[in-house]
Formats: structure tokens, sequence, C-alpha cells
């Protein structure tokens, strides 16, 4: 596949290095998994477009930086959040980069592979099952969310875990479209 969105025709083709050094940071080291191509020519899936909008990448990444963490939300229910999302959205970059990551946090690959079938991850606290369920809730959340609903999840989960959860969902909705828009690319299915 041609790549769409290549480093050199970007508006800031050191974007890039901002983004490696911002997934350094994140990951507390370099990532576990490919984000850009082996010839260095482009970024990987969601990476990819981001260097065309240096200024909104720079917030992005501040952002992401900011709700990675532990403070904000706790790895693990951030990865089962996450995954919860996988579960519903074609998103096979974000399945394959996350794989490492989640097993980083203590999940183990049983549980990653029946928590993207969509079923809870057996072995899990009260706590980190409703994360998994709002990463599915929150991802098709259309409407406010009910009484039922809101009750469920404040049984479980305090009130800041919880708006670190939704800020992790709404984060992983946007790097969704950016995947999207860098095409199909088959490496990741």
């Amino acid at each position: 596949m041609t790549p769409r969105f290549p480093i050199d025709e970007a508006a800031d083709p050191a974007a890039g290095k901002f983004i490696e050094e911002a997934l350094n940071v994140m990951h507390n080291g370099p990532p576990p998994f490919k984000w850009k191509e082996d010839d260095g020519r482009s970024l990987i899936a969601c990476y990819a477009p981001l260097c065309y909008t240096p200024e909104i990448t720079k917030l992005f990444f501040e952002l992401a930086k900011i709700a990675y963490r532990p403070d904000n939300v706790k790895p693990r229910n951030r990865e089962l959040a996450i995954m919860g999302l996988c579960s519903i959205l074609n998103v096979p970059y974000v399945v394959y980069s996350h794989r490492g990551v989640a097993e980083h946090a203590g999940l183990t690959k049983e549980q990653y592979d029946e928590g993207l079938k969509g079923k809870v991850p057996q072995g899990l606290t009260e706590e980190e099952e409703m994360a998994y369920r709002l990463g599915r809730i929150l991802t098709v959340q259309t409407r406010p969310l009910d009484d039922q609903t809101w009750q469920e999840i404040t049984a479980k989960v305090n009130k800041t875990e919880f708006v670190g959860i939704l800020h992790v969902i709404a984060g992983y909705r946007w790097i969704a479209l950016l995947e999207h828009a860098n095409g199909e690319d088959q490496r990741w299915k």
C-alpha cells in the first residue's frame, strides 16, 4: 500500500520526532509495538496523519501523556477500557499495538482475546470488569447516560477513575478515526 501520509509531504516532518518522544514518555521507554515504517518514509496507522497537523498533534500527545498517568486512570483499567472499545470498533492496529501494552499492565493473552470477543475477561475485580464494560458502553454512547447505568458505574468505579476512562475512550475514538483515514492495512488483521 502506498503511504497516504508520507512524512516528507507533512507540514512539519519533525512532528514524527515529537511523536516518538511522546510515545517514549507514555510507555516508559520505546513502545512495545511498531509505529513507523522500517524505511522511515511514513508512520503507521493512526500516527501517519498526525504529522500533517503539528499544533494539534502536540496538544493531542500532551493530553495523552496526562491520560496515561496512573493517577488519572489505573493502567489495567485503561487497557481494559481500550479492549472494550476494540471489541466494537474495527481498529486492527489498536488491537495489535495494545496487546503488548495490556500484557505489560498484567493482562494475559487469554484475557485479551476473550475481551476482544465482547466477553468480560475472567479473573478481574469488579472495578476492572466495569472498566471493560465502560469501554464498550462509552464507545457507542450517543445519548446521556441513564440513571440506572450511572448507579451501576459509580457502585464499582469512583468518579475520578470514571472520568479518566471517559477521556481514554474519547481519545481512542479519535485515534480510530485517524487509523481509518490512513486506509486498510492487512498487516494488523
